[in-house]
């Protein structure tokens, strides 16, 4: 959620009763032998580690590279204390400011072989061309950098408990003036992203929905043909639950039904608005405390919550620290001795608490 201009767009129905039931899904024994492989991979809905028992992702979005304090310091041993198994890592290929410290390949390595020391499952992504509406710049300006002999040998050195995350909310489907083109652009983008990818890595590729990671129904209209053209069949759908104004909950019921691997890779606690040209952080309240503007549709981050651990959905907090947004950081300073009451809640929380419901894996 960090450094963007949030754009949103009318609401679609109404979120105020959270408990709805969902279909019943078939949940698959662990897999059998002769489906083993040497990375993280899915089956159905659901991701499997490499001696095929099955993963729930239960995370934390790291965002080291706008920490500015990174490679000396990168708070993954704070962390660490919550419990969480999985660590959403922000990266750019160009960052584009001179000032910051300098940060290389190396560095990267170096984090990723930590993550693998703590049992944490790194989620690498490339946040370059976040809420950006063009999605053919995939292909012209992040594969590149995914399939450079450098950046690969790193992913392969860790390609064992590593799942890529191509790119941070790339491009529209409904903020668009025709959707149905706009999803035929963003179907053959990844599809041809996918070939080129595979051509180097079999570990599980994440995609991110389009309209800033929102509109998931975009998976229950094309994630079995992406799935289908994917060699590996190793995808996993990514929607960021930023939901004050748009209803997603219909479209993850189908999602569940439909049997795709989807996961969250952002929730907050705060959303941001964009008005008259600047952004608003935290602007609506997911959180039910009304400080500030409540969502039209009854969406709290808590009640979504308590649905994804019922339906063994992955997810990822936004964020440790530092976003501009200081109520929607886990850490005050990003040291686990300062959880903010929102941090608190996401770690230590009885129901849904990173403490309670996030196992780590075994590499």
């Amino acid at each position: 959620m960090d450094r963007r201009e949030f754009l949103a767009w009318a609401g679609i129905g109404s979120l105020a009763n959270l408990s709805l039931s969902f279909a019943a899904t078939a949940r698959p024994s662990n897999p059998k032998k002769s489906d083993r492989n040497t990375t993280l991979y899915t089956k159905g809905r659901y991701l499997y580690d490499s001696l095929g028992n099955k993963v729930i992702l239960r995370g934390i979005n790291l965002p080291l590279l706008d920490d500015w304090d990174f490679p000396q310091t990168d708070k993954l041993a704070e962390l660490e204390k919550t419990g969480a198994n999985a660590v959403r890592i922000q990266w750019y290929k160009d960052y584009g400011q001179r000032d910051r410290p300098a940060y290389e390949i190396a560095d990267l390595d170096n984090f990723l072989t930590r993550c693998k020391a703590s049992q944490i499952i790194p989620v690498l992504g490339l946040w370059d061309l976040t809420c950006n509406p063009d999605v053919k710049l995939l292909n012209t300006q992040l594969i590149p950098w995914w399939t450079s002999e450098p950046v690969l040998n790193v992913l392969k050195k860790h390609q064992k408990y590593l799942i890529v995350n191509l790119a941070n909310e790339l491009g529209f489907y409904h903020w668009t003036n025709n959707s149905t083109s706009a999803l035929n652009t963003f179907n053959n983008v990844y599809k041809t992203a996918i070939t080129k990818i595979r051509q180097h890595l079999h570990l599980p590729i994440m995609i991110d929905a389009p309209d800033c990671g929102q509109s998931i129904e975009v998976f229950a209209k094309i994630g079995k043909e992406l799935i289908a053209h994917d060699p590996d069949h190793n995808l996993l759908f990514s929607g960021h639950a930023y939901w004050a104004g748009y209803n997603g909950i219909p479209h993850l019921e189908t999602a569940i039904n439909a049997n795709l691997p989807i996961v969250f890779g952002e929730i907050a606690n705060k959303q941001d608005e964009e008005i008259e040209g600047k952004t608003q952080y935290g602007y609506y309240d997911l959180d039910g405390s009304d400080q500030n503007h409540a969502p039209e549709n009854g969406f709290t981050y808590q009640a979504f919550l308590q649905i994804l651990k019922e339906q063994e959905i992955g997810w990822f907090a936004w964020s440790w620290w530092k976003d501009n947004c200081t109520e929607r950081q886990m850490s005050e300073n990003g040291n686990f001795s300062s959880l903010t009451p929102y941090g608190n809640d996401l770690v230590n929380n009885s129901v849904y608490g990173l403490k309670v419901t996030a196992q780590r894996a075994k590499f």
